[in-house]
């Protein structure tokens, strides 16, 4: 093989190793959306990828030895590409009927991600062996040709997962726009590789018909890529793909590195937010600052029971219904927000009216690392980090924690309330959160979803309480009364629910 060639095969082996990994990198959030992101989910998208790789490992050996040409890499290169191109549009038309289906909730992620990513998976994974086979020359040198290859290939992977995860679904702002980019990527490889068999197939008159046949596969290629390349920043893809609304429009879509983003509008009424098919905030679009979602008319309870909060901290924005109430309801308060995720900050601001000012300033980072470099403390700390899916509930497992309350409560004044929402009481995870915070805190009350946690005892009369409800710009509120109302003291959970610490927080399992 000439040296050009073997230069060309060793970059579609690295590249083959760079897209499998994108590729599953997408897959993880494709499946998310849809069926939640908890542990099982996550399982179930590695196992699916490591049988596909076995399959296609053991195909491609044989591939290689009946046909053991570049051609070949070409063909798969160029059928990984045609079903990569599919896979938006078949998510969108089988992961519904599959979450509607009556099948086991454990094999809803099995089934999508096999039907979705299997086939893909197995051509790229066939890649490696085709190459070694092209390469090994003699039994004496094929111990060496295979480890150079399977390097290239893991070199290629590492590659692949870190420039997806940091840098193409930033730049993308979108995991179906990713998938289409992972398929024009790899037509590109294969017209490289064809590119570097012309000079071999020009020279010789007997391989004139495999010259003919690569052309043809490069109009393939052609074919294939320049409609790709017309939806790669295109975000009418995205509008194709959703599932319409009586009486709603879309006005945004798209994903960042933590959650899908749907903002919808019933037009001239309300504006929701969504992460997935959790809705996270909703916003009257005649009352911006008016209810939102129920759970955020408890957000007050601490200011009620505690006047003198003055500076108060949010970890997780959403549509940001809770920081605008705070700013506009109490003239003396400043207000800190937290979220990890860019894209919720910008979708905030444009589409629910949330501006940052000298009492409202947004951070973008980790709530946690947040306070961990911080000096600054709080009158008030709210976590509002749960979101939903189809499937349940999830927070983030690093916010739940003994260790982490301890943190937090290091940056609360004297008084200080911790506020914890939790919107499902139904699950073993709300009594190990209140059992959680109890391990840290002096004075524990519970309503509803909601824990309230301090070092102070928190409320000595809800008829106060309720008649500072009734004063304040928050009696509005619709449902804050009833949280006032039915606040309690924590009492003893069952010894068999655990304490959450960052060695064991079981938040995806604690149904």
């Amino acid at each position: 093989m000439p040296r050009t060639e073997r230069a060309a095969v060793y970059v579609v082996v690295f590249l083959s190793g760079a897209l499998l990994m994108s590729l599953e990198v997408a897959a993880f959030r494709i499946i998310g959306k849809t069926f939640g992101s908890a542990l099982r989910e996550t399982t179930a998208v590695i196992a699916v990828f490591l049988a596909a790789m076995s399959i296609g490992y053991w195909a491609g050996g044989r591939a290689g030895d009946r046909w053991p040409r570049p051609s070949t890499l070409i063909l798969i290169l160029l059928g990984a590409a045609a079903m990569l191109l599919a896979v938006p549009w078949l998510d969108a038309l089988l992961s519904p009927r599959i979450a509607e289906s009556r099948l086991e909730l454990a094999t809803h992620a099995f089934m999508a991600t096999t039907l979705l990513f299997a086939f893909p998976t197995i051509l790229f994974a066939s890649v490696s062996p085709i190459a070694v086979r092209l390469f090994a020359t003699s039994t004496g040198t094929s111990g060496s040709t295979a480890g150079s290859i399977s390097a290239v290939s893991t070199i290629g992977s590492i590659a692949g997962s870190v420039i997806t995860a940091f840098l193409l679904i930033d730049w993308l702002g979108s995991i179906a726009r990713t998938v289409i980019t992972v398929a024009l990527a790899a037509c590109i490889t294969a017209v490289v590789l064809m590119l570097s068999m012309v000079p071999r197939l020009r020279a010789d008159p007997a391989r004139h018909g495999a010259l003919r046949r690569s052309a043809i596969a490069l109009a393939v290629a052609v074919a294939l890529g320049l409609p790709t390349l017309a939806f790669i920043r295109s975000t009418r893809i995205e509008q194709s793909l959703l599932t319409p609304l009586a009486d709603w429009r879309v006005l945004f879509v798209g994903d960042s590195p933590y959650h899908r983003v749907t903002v919808r509008e019933r037009r001239g009424m309300m504006r929701i937010l969504t992460f997935g098919a959790g809705t996270q905030s909703r916003m009257l679009l005649k009352d911006p600052l008016g209810p939102g979602a129920i759970y955020t008319d408890a957000a007050h309870i601490s200011r009620l029971m505690r006047p003198s909060v003055r500076r108060v901290l949010i970890i997780g924005l959403g549509g940001g219904t809770t920081p605008k109430q705070f700013v506009n309801y109490y003239p003396d308060t400043t207000v800190d927000v937290v979220d990890v995720d860019p894209v919720v900050v910008d979708v905030a601001r444009k589409y629910f009216g949330v501006q940052p000012s000298d009492r409202l300033r947004i951070h973008v980072a980790d709530g946690r690392l947040f306070l961990k470099r911080s000096s600054e403390k709080w009158d008030l700390i709210l976590i509002d980090t749960y979101t939903t899916n189809r499937y349940g509930d999830t927070i983030p497992p690093h916010l739940v924690t003994q260790e982490f309350f301890r943190e937090a409560s290091h940056h609360l004044s004297d008084g200080g309330i911790l506020h914890f929402h939790y919107a499902l009481g139904g699950r073993r995870l709300l009594p190990a959160l209140q059992k959680t915070l109890a391990s840290v805190f002096g004075s524990v009350y519970v309503t509803g979803g909601e824990i309230l946690a301090s070092d102070v005892a928190l409320i000595t009369s809800k008829e106060i309480a309720l008649e500072r409800a009734r004063r304040s710009p928050a009696g509005r509120l619709p449902n804050l009364a009833n949280y006032l109302d039915t606040m309690q003291p924590y009492t003893r959970v069952a010894d068999d629910i655990p304490l959450l610490t960052d060695d064991y927080a079981p938040v995806d399992t604690l149904r």
